[in-house]
């Protein structure tokens, strides 16, 4: 009943969200990009890149680059945990 001072949890909370999605948004890329790429094939080759078609393009390297950025975003995302002592 004395004047204690409770402080509100919300100011520790304000980068959650952000940190708790991050991981799940990144498993779903490489899913994405694994999974439902090669799948799509057919109907991706409608379109040409580089003389190419877009199906051919996305399974020889397009998912390869799209994987690497998502492992660099990644590491950059864990790098700033790190240094916000978040881990």
């Amino acid at each position: 009943m004395g004047g204690a001072v409770h402080s509100s949890p919300e100011p520790a909370k304000a980068g959650r969200p952000r940190r708790r999605h991050f991981p799940f948004l990144a498993l779903l890329a490489w899913v994405f990009f694994v999974l439902a790429v090669p799948r799509l094939v057919e109907p991706l080759n409608i379109v040409d890149v580089f003389a190419f078609p877009l199906g051919f393009f996305m399974t020889a390297q397009g998912s390869l680059l799209a994987l690497i950025v998502v492992a660099l975003l990644s590491a950059r995302h864990h790098e700033k945990l790190a240094a916000r002592g978040d881990e």
